[in-house]
């Protein structure tokens, strides 16, 4: 149960095949709009990110999820999609020599299925009360960026950029460049990020009302501890932006189901009927 509660949501949209159909005894087909809702939404506890697209119809086609959740490891998928949050030794290497830091991420937000936005705080180990910094910066994939800047009594205004790679067993590497021009390569120790779960799947059917939209899914055989588990996903349209949308999911059994609300903290939801 612990499985289903965080997969509760979910969904983007890869392909959207906008549809017509001709009104029967008409002198000339018009093109009728298809009932349909799309969204693109971060959710929140946990971390999720969620796009889709879901039309009513006779068809075969229905519509697309992508869902992610950024707090579930997901190693064993090898999505390719990485979370850095948490504390990590971060290292620059400026010739011989090696300096040492420790960043503390404390903030990972969801901008789509593939990538976050993340910040938190850092120091420099031999003297962690004069040299603090903030960090603020980027994962899409396995590509990292991240900015830095000095804010304690040493070296205050000191800054650097850097870009760099997550390798399968979680550790970063890259290059950096300081406020001084010095270019220097760093690097993370394995584990410093982890893969987390996504999936993709088709809409198997979908109920379309004026603001509001009901549609099933089943998670595909990756990840494979999910792989054949139905779900419903219930939305709401509650205007411009996403103050007033809501997004709910959960698992069905045996045709029975309860969907679980989630926060949404950006995006937005429109259902066109």
């Amino acid at each position: 149960m612990k499985i289903r509660s965080i997969l509760v949501s979910g969904v983007l949209a890869l392909a959207v095949a906008g549809g017509s159909v001709a009104t029967a005894g008409a002198a000339s087909a018009h093109p009728v709009p298809v009932p349909k809702a799309t969204g693109s939404v971060a959710l929140a506890h946990p971390t999720q990110y969620v796009s889709f697209v879901a039309q009513a119809g006779h068809g075969r086609y229905h519509g697309w999820i992508d869902y992610a959740n950024f707090m579930y490891k997901a190693p064993f998928a090898h999505t390719n999609v990485w979370n850095i949050g948490g504390t990590h030794q971060l290292v620059f290497t400026v010739g011989s020599s090696t300096y040492a830091h420790t960043m503390y991420v404390t903030s990972v937000t969801p901008t789509s299925t593939t990538a976050t936005s993340f910040s938190g705080t850092g120091t420099y180990n031999p003297d962690p009360v004069n040299y603090t910094w903030t960090v603020s910066g980027t994962v899409s994939y396995n590509q990292v960026s991240f900015s830095i800047t000095y804010t304690g009594k040493a070296d205050p205004g000191y800054s650097l950029t850097a870009t760099g790679v997550i390798a399968r067993d979680g550790s970063v590497s890259g290059t950096a460049t300081d406020s001084n021009k010095l270019t220097m390569p760093f690097t993370m120790p394995a584990g410093s990020a982890f893969q987390v779960l996504r999936f993709q799947a088709p809409v198997t059917w979908a109920w379309i009302g004026r603001h509001d939209a009901t549609f099933g899914f089943t998670v595909p055989k990756m990840p494979v501890r999910l792989a054949g588990l139905h779900m419903i996903a219930k939305v709401h349209d509650g205007g411009p932006g996403f103050k007033f949308d809501t997004y709910a999911q959960g698992a069905a059994f045996w045709g029975h189901f309860k969907v679980h609300p989630y926060t949404i903290t950006s995006g937005n939801i429109l259902v066109h009927r």
